[in-house]
């Protein structure tokens, strides 16, 4: 098995327990409180290696184009990020989750016919059936505990999400063609603050009034923030050492982890064409590992 596969693997269980103590811990906070951890938490591990390449002077030999590169794959990223949560406060989570899902769909077209990548027969067929499992496992298990109705602007907002998260990985593999996987994150100092600062600012949210007290719910939201930050982590040197094509699709994958840790852990019930759709997900990771 290819090291780039072990490492969208390890993103795609990191991603998936994240996502699972964060959906715990959001039965007692707030949205814009995790944003704030997860601010809190990132910025400090992405000044970490921004200083380390400082330091060494590796940061001085990135070219332009690919910096320019990376700071608009990172800002796409971030600002794809505060539009799906925004989605998912306006309407039901089936359509956000499984719209979302579809955004390498992008990234696929553009690694094979611009970027030249190659893959093998099985490996498409693999992707896309990874694709179809995860789209509809996240319709049909998030119309059991999403909201019903939609507000105004609330497919919209998801349309925006996928191109948005759709030109994240876009231009994350092609700054990743000119720099190191170190290179790309030490760039997110430069994003982070100012895009959650306009995020905040546009939402009219006050740091004073999220501020949460001390507590068990709190004590979960931090772990959960410091093991998703370090996936993204992961997930870079996936996208850096394999091919954009297969790697963002399954990384894409993590509501399936999701799932199955709610049913363990949750005791969230999963019907027989979920367990159909999980069993089609696990056949098209091993048609992926076909390398």
């Amino acid at each position: 098995m290819e090291i780039w596969l072990i490492y969208a693997i390890i993103a795609i269980i990191m991603y998936g327990s994240s996502m699972v103590a964060q959906k715990a811990s959001l039965e007692d906070l707030s949205s814009a409180s995790m944003i704030l951890f997860s601010l809190l938490i990132a910025l400090p591990m992405f000044l970490v290696v921004l200083i380390a390449l400082i330091v060494t002077g590796d940061i001085w030999t990135i070219e332009t184009d690919h910096f320019v590169y990376g700071i608009i794959g990172a800002t796409f990223g971030q600002i794809g990020y505060y539009t799906y949560v925004e989605a998912a406060k306006r309407g039901p989570i089936s359509v956000v989750g499984s719209a979302t899902a579809s955004y390498p769909v992008m990234v696929v077209i553009v690694a094979i016919i611009f970027l030249g990548e190659v893959v093998t027969i099985a490996q498409g067929l693999g992707v896309m059936i990874v694709m179809t499992c995860i789209i509809s496992l996240s319709y049909l298990h998030g119309r059991l505990e999403g909201k019903a109705t939609a507000s105004t602007g609330y497919y919209v907002i998801c349309i925006i999400t996928v191109f948005l998260w759709g030109f994240w990985a876009i231009f994350t593999k092609l700054a990743l063609l000119g720099m190191t996987n170190f290179e790309f994150l030490a760039i997110y100092p430069f994003v982070v603050p100012p895009v959650t600062f306009a995020y905040y600012r546009l939402n009219r949210i006050k740091i004073r009034n999220i501020w949460p007290k001390w507590g068990r719910p709190v004590k979960i939201a931090i772990l959960s923030s410091i093991v998703g930050n370090l996936a993204y982590f992961v997930e870079i040197t996936a996208v850096d050492l394999g091919p954009a094509a297969i790697v963002f699709p399954l990384v894409a994958s993590t509501p399936v982890i999701v799932v199955l840790l709610a049913f363990a852990f949750l005791k969230e019930r999963l019907s027989k064409r979920e367990w159909l759709l999980v069993a089609g997900f696990i056949f098209g990771i091993i048609l992926v590992s076909t390398v």
